[in-house]
């Protein structure tokens, strides 16, 4: 039960738990104890067993405990010739022994420690089963200095259907929130906006309520802001619900906050001004900032500045036109690239954001680098010799592409990069990786005169990839029907621009194939043969 579970704080001297601060935990701390011992007592074993080095026993402890099972199978027949040399110990007991290591490493864990886990794992399916929006803030919370877990997060919710809602100096905390069963982004979490004016702007909103527009705002947050800070909350959606232009809150900032400043001042020093002889409403017209009659950001400016300052876009995603494609022919996505391992193959649909030529000092070849960007991310790929060569002419930035990659590895604890093997435009991906599409009739809407102009459609496509229809009768019953060959087609974008505006949009589904490219084998030198005695 959970009130016999007290939080406990051991410290040990020697090999004996000198402290604990409930009486019922005696026994598990000493138990506790022997068990977290266990991995350096598998160090000793292997070296005075097997004659390890300290460094190769080093290495099985992190075989084991990251669960390395290649390294964790080589080093067992390192440890049964050991045996056998060191202390001529017989194969089937150096087997023997090495199960027991081998038992651990399939998972060891102490009571104590099960049991805690245990606590937190149900009081965490508790909260995300009964008070899922509010866990999942609280999880934004709680990795909100790590931009790129956030921006991940935030694609994983949107895709379950949960809404994610900008920065507002009218509703925002500090950091993520509830709001109106959505998450609101906190204000404390904007880039440039530190802890210390995100908690001046909530209090001056506490105590006197709602600002009512930024002339009003600059005044009531007094001196905690500068003209930067107002920029990025500009930037970042944070004024929208002023009813202005991004634009116009960026032209008009400084003004407004020269005119905030000269109120403070003249209200501190207790002085009045000539606009105190006029009436409330004739004060406001006063002392209201010309609005500039000026053109929005553009698409790509808003989306920029939301990804700079909040680390995701919120207003859309410039890859948004392309999210099918991406979310179905990739294998993996960029933010889970750097905990894989290394030598997989892998497909990425996505764009160039950036890319750079360099020439190798040592061997005087050019690579290029290339940052690539999907909808959750960005890694960097390596490109070399042929391939640099091939995919040379699509190395601009902002281009939507398809890519052919291999994960690579320096060591243990250094994250996956990505070695490029090929790249092609995006929409290229359609014909290559589509097996067959899926087309959506419904009874009760479609007529025949539709299912003629998709035959003519075919005619018009005509190609190698399996069409299949698929029904929705009025009685909810759903029918598939394989097209012949002969209405085979080749899927394209303009294939399916086409069906789109014939049977409107997500009227059709596809099946793709996403094999990985097979891993290319590594160049190892032959050793150079003995010379003649």
């Amino acid at each position: 039960p959970m009130q016999f579970i007290p939080t406990f704080i051991a410290r040990k001297k020697g090999t004996e738990v000198v402290e604990y601060d409930h009486p019922l935990m005696e026994d598990l701390l000493k138990e506790t104890y022997g068990i977290m011992l266990y991995q350096e007592q598998i160090m000793q074993v292997v070296q005075v067993l097997a004659g390890f080095s300290l460094g190769g026993a080093d290495m099985l402890r992190r075989g084991i405990g990251k669960k390395k099972q290649n390294i964790i199978d080589q080093l067992k027949i390192e440890f049964r010739d050991g045996c056998a040399k060191t202390h001529d110990i017989s194969a089937e007991l150096a087997d023997q022994i090495w199960a027991k290591i081998e038992m651990f490493a399939g998972y060891g864990f102490n009571k104590s420690h099960s049991a805690a886990y245990g606590v937190i794992s149900y009081r965490t399916a508790y909260l995300k089963a009964n008070y899922r929006i509010e866990f999942m803030a609280a999880v934004l919370s709680s990795e909100v200095k790590t931009a790129e877990k956030v921006s991940w997060l935030i694609g994983e919710y949107r895709k379950s259907g949960i809404e994610i809602l900008g920065p507002d100096v009218s509703a925002s905390n500090r950091l993520f929130t509830v709001d109106s069963g959505a998450i609101r982004f906190g204000l404390g979490a904007i880039r440039g906006v530190g802890e210390t004016q995100a908690t001046a702007i909530i209090e001056a909103r506490e105590a006197g309520g709602e600002f009512e527009s930024l002339m009003d705002f600059c005044e009531r947050v007094g001196g905690s802001l500068n003209s930067r800070v107002l920029d990025s909350l500009a930037r970042a959606g944070a004024f929208d619900s002023f009813g202005l232009k991004r634009s116009q809150v960026v032209a008009i900032v400084e003004d407004t906050m020269r005119g905030a400043q000269t109120t403070i001042r003249d209200r501190e020093a207790g002085q009045g001004s000539l606009f105190d002889m006029l009436g409330d409403d004739e004060q406001d017209e006063a002392l209201i900032i010309p609005i500039p009659d000026i053109e929005e950001f553009t698409e790509d400016e808003i989306l920029e500045g939301e990804k700079e300052l909040l680390g995701f876009y919120v207003s859309g995603h410039p890859l948004g036109k392309y999210e099918y494609i991406i979310r179905n022919y990739s294998s993996v996505s960029t933010v889970q690239i750097p905990s894989m391992d290394g030598e997989q193959g892998v497909i990425l649909a996505g764009a160039v954001k950036t890319a750079s030529v360099r020439v190798s000092q040592k061997s005087g070849n050019p690579y290029g680098i290339v940052q690539f960007e999907d909808l959750d991310g960005v890694i960097d790929c390596m490109v070399f010799g042929k391939t640099l060569e091939e995919c040379n002419h699509l190395l601009l930035e902002d281009t939507p592409v398809f890519i052919e990659a291999e994960t690579n590895k320096r060591d243990e604890e250094s994250p996956t990069s990505l070695t490029l093997r090929r790249m092609v435009p995006i929409h290229d991906v359609l014909k290559e990786r589509s097996k067959e599409v899926h087309l959506h009739f419904y009874e009760d809407i479609n007529t025949v005169d539709d299912l003629n102009k998709v035959k003519e459609l075919c005619a018009r496509y005509k190609g190698r990839q399996k069409l299949v229809l698929s029904i929705c009768c009025k009685n909810e019953d759903i029918c598939f029907v394989e097209a012949d060959n002969d209405f085979f087609v080749d899927i394209s974008k303009e294939f399916l621009d086409e069906v789109t505006e014939l049977l409107g949009e997500r009227r059709f589904k596809l099946k793709t194939d996403l094999t990985p490219p097979a891993v290319r084998k590594r160049w190892v030198p032959k050793p150079k043969p003995e010379s003649a005695a």
